[in-house]
């Protein structure tokens, strides 16, 4: 959990970021965008529960900024090993920016409610429920049509990588990811960037859930929860102690890729 400071340091971060990369009628666009969504985006979680990523008051924000920002490294990566850049620097930070801007619903009701029911919270650690106001779609879809509906065009770019975003994950995927000729293959590594940022936010904000580290867990640990889930609970954070493996320089190295 976050403090109300912090909350409301990520969104002028979040702000701050936005003006560094976006201008002209574009950047008027979605700053319009954001302010008709401002107190959701503030306060919404980023997931339903609480062992997932960030399920707590203003983890939305906090989510896509550590995605905004693993994004960038990870393009530094694939540009130090010589991917072609094929993509802008714009198309970059918007899709980071707003690849899920679908979590918070629509633009009458929040995607994510607070649980009311005891038994979901205590036993599933589910401490947000679906509004079910909220018409079925899937985050993606949500999301490129909030941005079309607010007038914001996406270039081929910029859609596919908001598409494409949860990867193998989602099986209707597999065209794009599975080819079998260079003709029908991704025209660049935009969409498998942005797929592993989300991919490795998520991974570090359940960690730092696992852990206790910054975040305040909002309920108990869910007593039904699969072996699976049970068991990734108990394994140990890597250190040297229990990683002999893992020596200081290789920690160092490790931890060098996720500062700038």
């Amino acid at each position: 959990m976050i403090g109300a400071e912090q909350i409301k340091i990520n969104f002028e971060q979040f702000n701050s970021v936005l003006e560094e990369n976006f201008e002209g009628e574009r950047l008027e666009k979605l700053k319009t965008l954001i302010e008709c969504l401002k107190e959701r985006m503030m306060l919404a979680p980023a997931s339903s529960k609480d062992w997932f990523n960030n399920a707590f008051p203003g983890g939305y924000l906090d989510h896509i900024l550590r995605v905004n920002k693993i994004s960038n490294q990870l393009h530094r990566l694939y540009e130090f090993h010589g991917a072609g850049e094929l993509y802008t620097s714009e198309e970059l930070n918007f899709v980071s920016l707003f690849c899920q801007l679908g979590k918070l619903g629509d633009w009458e009701h929040e995607y994510f409610t607070k649980n009311d029911s005891d038994w979901h919270v205590k036993n599933l650690g589910m401490v947000y429920k679906f509004n079910e106001n909220v018409p079925a779609m899937k985050i993606y879809d949500r999301t490129i049509f909030l941005l079309q509906d607010a007038g914001i065009k996406l270039s081929h770019n910029e859609y596919m990588a908001i598409r494409n975003q949860e990867g193998l994950f989602d099986e209707s995927n597999k065209f794009y990811f599975y080819s079998g000729q260079k003709e029908t293959k991704l025209r660049n590594h935009l969409p498998l960037l942005i797929h592993q940022a989300i991919q490795t936010a998520q991974e570090i904000e359940f960690q730092m859930w696992n852990s206790g580290n910054k975040v305040v867990q909002q309920s108990s640990k869910p007593a039904n929860a699969s072996k699976a889930d049970k068991t990734i609970r108990k394994a140990k954070a890597i250190n040297v102690d229990n990683n002999p493996n893992f020596n200081e320089k290789t920690l160092s190295i490790i931890d060098s890729f996720f500062t700038d």
